[in-house]
């Protein structure tokens, strides 16, 4: 079959199928599930995108995923709606997280959000979110089978 979009869209495409295919069945069970990949950029929209929390969502394939890596400032999850568009369960698989995001994001298996983090209209209208910011907070952080699930509410 015949490539029919950019390099980078091709990219983008193929590393949602992948999260998608790892990440999903060991959610459901099946892939039926409504979901998009985003990068996830840590720290505080306030200064610069340092300190904790999560500082900005990006779907749009702009930020290349290997700079993120290398700039240990985020990683690339996949986003499911939970109840219905009341909150969004963020998924990371552990081989994508830098040691210094495990050690100071997710320390004690829990994500602080000091402060709101707005969350961009392309992906509330992709998922039906009912929520146009993640509120600050503690989020319990699940790990499980090399995944670390981050449920907002």
């Amino acid at each position: 079959m015949e490539r029919t979009m950019s390099a980078s869209a091709y990219g983008i495409a193929r590393k949602h199928e992948l999260l998608q295919a790892t990440l999903l069945p060991q959610l459901a069970g099946n892939n039926t599930i409504k979901s998009l990949r985003c990068d996830v950029v840590f720290g505080s929209p306030s200064v610069g995108c340092r300190g904790t929390g999560i500082c900005k969502l990006n779907a749009n394939g702009v930020r290349n995923t290997a700079a993120l890596r290398q700039s240990c400032r985020g990683a690339s999850a996949l986003l499911v709606p939970l109840d219905d568009g009341r909150g969004v369960s963020i998924v990371i698989p552990r081989a994508f997280l830098c040691v210094n995001i495990l050690r100071n994001q997710l320390r004690h298996d829990v994500l602080k959000l000091t402060e709101p983090c707005p969350i961009p209209q392309t992906i509330v209208d992709t998922l039906g979110l009912e929520m146009k910011t993640l509120p600050p907070g503690a989020y319990p952080v699940t790990q499980y089978n090399g995944l670390f699930r981050i449920d907002i509410k």
